[in-house]
């Protein structure tokens, strides 16, 4: 290599550093023009705020449903985004899932998850009626109802995702101190016990012995029976493993419908029944009345305080333990109606 070619080499080396020190510097003084990312500073804040909007909402004189199941969904999902212990779900498709969905096959309009003693039956005969489809619950309640004659199919909330495509993805949701004792009444004072009965829940090692009355199962051996049972699960009773093996109609509803996962757009309540189920079929148009079934018999009719006020300490904090995330991301109290 001559000098001169030596000098042209070195000069083309200096002047692609300077180039590249030229960029790298225009690069990082844009970067810093460019406005942060804001990071919300409080979110469980604005969390709270909202919480405090929809109970004002929800005590106005005139209700507004849809804004009001719209704004429960938005809660849900910020808690879901602000705290990953609300994400119960495994992960894993099991083979025979407890937490399913209903899809509509005829277009991708309606998802709706239900939860037993939430008017899960008073919407089966909605959809039946309004496709015409005669049935009388010979056929199986429940997730045994024949779903594909209206134009629904069941669906794993762990096995797919194909829900996340629908447009109204709903959830009926109730306090469930008011839930377990609904569970109670229909299900073991209700037909004498035939329930509990046919099934040996929630005590097996009650309800299994021939000479035990099954209908004398006072609430608290009922709590006793159903809290015994999550612990042998897991002995932390707001785990998705206590909950989620318990009869459906006591089990967490968080469990049964995951939530986090499923990404509700709009929220019922029972204690807005009428209103937010009626907005859903006005929207949907349903061509069907709204029917109250399995309402609880005016003899078997007490408050809530009188049932409560028969368990023990150590069972009330077992409740508020089992239902603690149905309390926090469904809004409800867990104080004990006392």
């Amino acid at each position: 290599m001559t000098r001169i070619t030596k000098r042209i080499f070195e000069w083309s080396i200096l002047t692609i550093a300077c180039l590249l020190f030229y960029l790298l510097l225009s690069c990082k003084n844009q970067w810093n023009m460019q406005p942060a990312r804001q990071k919300d500073p409080k979110p469980k804040e604005r969390v709270q705020q909202k919480v405090r909007e929809l109970a004002i909402q929800e005590k106005l004189e005139v209700y507004e449903a849809l804004k009001s199941m719209k704004a429960r969904a938005d809660i849900v999902s910020d808690l879901c985004q602000t705290d990953i212990k609300y994400q119960t779900d495994s992960g894993i498709c099991w083979g025979s899932s407890r937490s399913r969905t209903l899809l509509s096959t005829k277009d991708k309009s309606l998802m709706y998850t239900p939860i037993p003693k939430c008017g899960w039956t008073t919407w089966m005969v909605v959809f039946f009626d309004h496709y015409k489809v005669y049935h009388d619950g010979n056929t199986g309640w429940a997730w045994n109802a024949p779903y594909d004659k209206i134009n629904f199919k069941i669906t794993s909330l762990e096995c797919s995702k194909e829900f996340l495509d629908y447009e109204y993805r709903l959830l009926f949701v109730r306090n469930p101190y008011e839930r377990l004792v609904s569970g109670y009444k229909n299900k073991v004072l209700e037909k004498n016990g035939l329930y509990i009965k046919t099934y040996n829940k929630p005590c097996p090692w009650l309800t299994l012995d021939p000479k035990y009355n099954q209908t004398s199962l006072t609430f608290s051996q009922f709590v006793s029976c159903i809290l015994e049972t999550a612990r042998g699960q897991s002995a932390d009773l707001s785990s998705r493993k206590a909950g989620i093996l318990l009869d459906h109609h006591w089990a967490p509803q968080v469990h049964l419908s995951l939530p986090c996962t499923a990404m509700y757009t709009h929220i019922g309540t029972y204690d807005h029944f009428a209103d937010d189920a009626n907005e859903m079929i006005r929207i949907h148009k349903f061509n069907a009345t709204l029917k109250r079934i399995n309402q609880t018999p005016k003899s078997l009719s007490r408050s809530l305080e009188s049932w409560y006020k028969q368990l023990s300490v150590e069972q009330l904090v077992g409740l508020q333990q089992l239902y603690k995330y149905d309390f926090e991301l469904f809004g409800y109290d867990p104080s004990p109606p006392l």
